[in-house]
């Protein structure tokens, strides 16, 4: 029996392990990495399924390599980072954003259980300005999003927060507040080859803006958004900009 595509056992075990608080005992060999079973989802997740982020990580491998930089807003547990890691190798650079204290501290973790030097983990939100905003706190901490009640937490921009540099790729998934956070980085969009951001019109209406807002802010800093003109993002998804041909 499956539960979701996965063995029904092996999701029990993820639950009953992250109940009694013996997860952390646990280690997960994802492909290149490991991960400490630290109680949240994203870490439930792997443990059920160690190629979770497969499509990402095959990405990831198809742009990045030996000596790139790659910034990863909204690391969470350090899934994406710690393969970036891997391939970009000890002359390469990975900053790692996660605003969730908890979620930064399992982060912090998981760089020093696979021992690598080359990943630079920030506690901080990322947005358009200099402030502090509320984070959320659920069980599911992948959807954890910034609103007018929860933890508090500072919030930075990326221009602010990462020295100029050239960056292969930046990756954005902060559930809703992708469009801000290239506000917030202007002067990095100059030094960047490509962006992947999470885009879903449902919740980027929430905070007051649309698909066709990111995708004509990244035309505005030479990116090309390969969707028809006019797309909205109308169910939960990935896009990809490149730097457009000069």
């Amino acid at each position: 029996m499956h539960f979701h595509g996965v063995p029904i056992g092996r999701f029990v075990a993820s639950r009953l392990l992250w109940a009694s608080r013996t997860s952390r005992l646990v280690t997960i060999q994802a492909d290149g990495y490991k991960l400490r079973f630290h109680p949240s989802s994203v870490s439930a997740a792997m443990f059920c399924n160690p190629t979770f982020f497969r499509e990402e990580e095959t990405l990831l491998q198809r742009l990045l390599h030996p000596g790139d930089c790659f910034v990863d807003v909204g690391a969470n547990v350090g899934t994406l980072s710690l393969a970036a890691a891997r391939i970009v190798g000890e002359q390469g650079r990975v900053v790692a954003i996660e605003a969730h204290p908890k979620i930064a501290r399992y982060l912090t973790d998981n760089v020093a259980l696979n021992g690598f030097t080359n990943v630079q983990v920030i506690h901080s939100a990322a947005g358009k300005d200099n402030t502090h905003v509320y984070l959320s706190d659920r069980r599911s901490d992948d959807q954890n999003a910034v609103g007018e009640v929860g933890i508090r937490v500072p919030m930075r921009r990326l221009d602010d927060l990462i020295a100029p540099r050239k960056v292969r790729l930046l990756k954005i998934d902060v559930e809703g507040l992708e469009y801000m956070v290239l506000q917030g980085a202007k002067r990095l969009l100059r030094h960047t080859d490509f962006v992947q951001f999470e885009s879903w019109e449902v919740r980027s209406r929430k905070y007051g803006y649309s698909t066709q807002d990111v995708i004509h802010l990244l035309e505005g800093c030479g990116f090309h958004v390969d969707v028809p003109k006019g797309y909205a993002s109308e169910k939960y998804e990935n896009l990809l900009a490149r730097r457009a041909e000069r």
